[in-house]
């Protein structure tokens, strides 16, 4: 585990710094457990996840809920201290082993031997951790957790109403390796710059009007790509009749254009150890149109 005592939770350094790993909030995304929604209303995916990561998307969470929870963390991990006699403190570790984890802890014991996670839960996520279990929908983020710390254990804290519960949560070898094995595939999703599997709600529900502005569309393509076939067939009709040369007749002239190949880096020797993605222009956006049934 290593410790960045100068990163503060919530700067722009920080939200800056999230971008470049894959944090214990986001093992939820990855692993298909995350119940949480975006300001307009869609489920977080591994799909939204990716494009936070490059910058094509704010996937920020903006809600009373989560402004309530910035604002009681404190309050909570005093309540936390008082019933273990234990002194926390919030840190960002990052996994010694694996360069892209990295977790946000609510709380590191001094000697760094020992985390907890703080949640303000509601009473239904409250009431289950009287029985010692924890909202599955944390499952992913504890674990993330302790595959950063390399701790066996940590403390999953419930907050609700003032009363506190420690919950015990143990490492989980089975889990953490289905989890970082997804992990790694997700990330190199996002060092490739290739979108991972999407999903029914990473689809925006539209309405009537834009289904007609989408069948209108749709039309004139067809029309498009039927004069392009027209088009194909006259071109190779004309230039078989002018039997591969140049020539011209009335007002027409056709003429026989010899222009240079394109270049083929990847059989330049001194090209061989260089990542040309450090030389590419600004990704562009395309869109494709389908009918879904």
């Amino acid at each position: 585990m290593k410790h960045n005592s100068k990163l503060t939770q919530g700067s722009q350094e920080w939200l800056d710094m999230r971008k470049k790993y894959i944090g214990a909030s986001d093992a939820p995304v990855i692993m298909g457990d995350c119940k949480f929604k975006l300001n307009d209303g869609r489920v977080k995916t591994p799909y939204t996840l990716w494009q936070e990561k490059l910058g094509l998307l704010d996937t920020s969470i903006n809600n009373s809920a989560v402004e309530y929870g910035k604002r009681m963390e404190e309050p909570a991990r005093q309540v936390y201290q008082q019933m273990t006699g234990t002194i926390m403190q919030p840190a960002v570790i990052f996994n010694s082993e694996i360069e892209f984890m990295m977790a946000s802890l609510d709380g590191l014991s001094a000697n760094k031997d020992f985390a907890i996670e703080i949640k303000m839960a509601n009473a239904e996520d409250h009431e289950m951790c009287k029985s010692q279990k924890i909202p599955q929908k944390y499952y992913a983020q504890l674990q993330h957790q302790l595959a950063c710390t390399g701790h066996s254990m940590m403390h999953y804290f419930s907050f609700h109403k003032g009363e506190g519960i420690i919950v015990e949560v143990n490492r989980d070898e089975n889990y953490l390796s289905e989890m970082i094995q997804k992990e790694k595939d997700f990330w190199t999703c996002v060092e490739n710059f290739e979108a991972p599997p999407i999903s029914h709600v990473d689809f925006r529900v539209m309405d009537k009007d834009w289904e007609k502005m989408a069948s209108d569309l749709k039309v004139i393509k067809e029309k498009i790509s039927n004069d392009k076939k027209v088009e194909k067939s006259l071109e190779e009709s004309l230039k078989l009749a002018a039997n591969n040369e140049s020539c011209y007749f009335g007002n027409f002239v056709y003429e026989k254009i010899l222009a240079k190949g394109t270049v083929d880096y990847s059989i330049i020797p001194e090209l061989k150890n260089i990542n040309l993605d450090n030389y590419r222009k600004a990704s562009t956006t395309r869109w494709m149109l389908k009918q879904s049934r």
